[in-house]
C-alpha cells in the first residue's frame, strides 16, 4: 500500500519547503499498529517503527535528515529547536528558524498544526499538538505569540494548516470538557460545539483555527486538510475509535514541516 500523505494546496510552490500530514497507509507494522506507525511508545516492534521512519523519509524528501519530535504532554510548552536532534524534550509545540531542521508531531485524533513563514528575517517553521487539554490552555495561540516575541515574526506573516484529526461527527464530549472550554474561550468554543440527541460534539479543528485567528493569523492563511481520523479507519490511526471498540491500542501518524538548507 502506498503511503498516505496530505499536503496543503499551494504550499508545494514554496521553494525549499517540506511538509506533509501522513496517515497509516504503507509501512511495516502489524496488528493494532498495522501500517506506518511512527511511535516507539505505544508497544509496537521497534524495528518496524525504524523501518517506517525510513520509508516515510524517503517518500517525503527527508532522506538523510532527522525528524525532530518531542515528548508530548497535552500542555502548552513551546520548545525552540536550533539544530537537528532526536528528542527536543517535553512540550506540545516546537519552533525553528534553522534550515535543514524538520519538526514532527505525532497524533491519533489530536489536531496536528504546521506553520511557516518567510520574511526578511529568514524562514521559520513550527508544529503544534492540540488535543482538548492543549486547546483549553491555548497552545496554538501561545505558539503564535512565542513566534512573535522570540523570533520577531508577525502573526500576519504566518501560514498555518490543521491536518487530519477527529471531527465533530465522532468527537463526543461531556460537560467536564465542554464547560471549561466555554468558560475559557466563550463564543469561540460555543461555535465549535454542536448538540445532537442530547449529546455534545466538539469540532477541535474549528476551535483551534479560531484561536489562531484570534492570535493575529489572517483567516485566509489558515487551512484545514484531511478527513476525520475516527471515520477514515483505512487511512488513519484513531485512539478514540479503538477505545470505543474496547481495545484502546493503536499507532500514531506523523505530521512534519521544515525548510531545506537550500531552495
Amino acid at each position: 500500500m502506498d503511503l498516505t500523505v496530505y499536503r496543503v494546496p499551494g504550499w508545494e510552490a514554496e521553494p525549499g519547503l517540506r511538509h506533509g500530514f501522513l496517515g497509516r497507509g504503507g509501512g511495516n507494522s502489524q496488528g493494532a499498529y498495522a501500517g506506518l506507525n511512527v511511535s516507539f511508545g505505544v508497544g509496537d516492534d521497534p524495528q518496524a517503527v525504524k523501518d517506517n521512519y525510513c520509508d516515510m523519509k524517503r517518500t517525503v524528501g527527508m532522506a538523510g535528515n532527522r525528524m525532530v519530535t518531542m515528548q508530548q504532554r497535552h500542555g502548552d510548552n513551546v520548545i525552540d529547536v536550533a539544530e537537528p536532534c532526536k528528542d527536543a524534550g517535553e512540550g506540545d509545540a516546537m519552533v525553528t528558524d534553522a534550515p535543514g531542521v524538520y519538526l514532527g508531531v505525532l497524533t491519533a485524533d489530536c489536531v496536528p498544526i504546521v506553520c511557516r513563514a518567510r520574511t526578511s528575517r529568514g524562514r521559520l517553521a513550527a508544529v503544534v499538538h492540540a488535543g482538548w487539554r492543549g486547546t483549553l490552555s491555548g497552545v496554538a495561540m501561545k505558539t503564535v505569540r512565542h513566534i512573535e516575541s522570540r523570533y520577531g515574526t508577525s502573526p500576519r506573516d504566518l501560514w498555518c494548516a490543521l491536518g487530519p484529526a477527529i471531527g465533530p461527527c465522532c468527537y463526543e464530549i461531556g460537560a467536564d470538557v465542554a464547560d471549561p472550554l466555554i468558560r475559557t474561550w466563550g463564543d469561540k468554543a460555543a461555535a465549535a460545539l454542536r448538540e445532537s440527541d442530547g449529546r455534545t460534539y466538539l469540532d477541535l479543528r474549528r476551535l483551534n483555527a479560531a484561536l489562531l485567528a484570534a492570535a493575529g493569523v489572517p483567516e485566509g492563511r489558515i487551512a484545514t486538510t484531511g478527513p476525520c481520523t475516527a471515520c477514515a479507519a483505512e487511512e488513519f490511526f484513531s485512539y478514540r475509535r479503538e477505545t470505543k471498540d474496547g481495545a484502546g491500542v493503536t499507532g500514531r501518524q506523523a505530521s512534519f514541516i521544515g525548510w531545506a538548507e537550500t531552495d
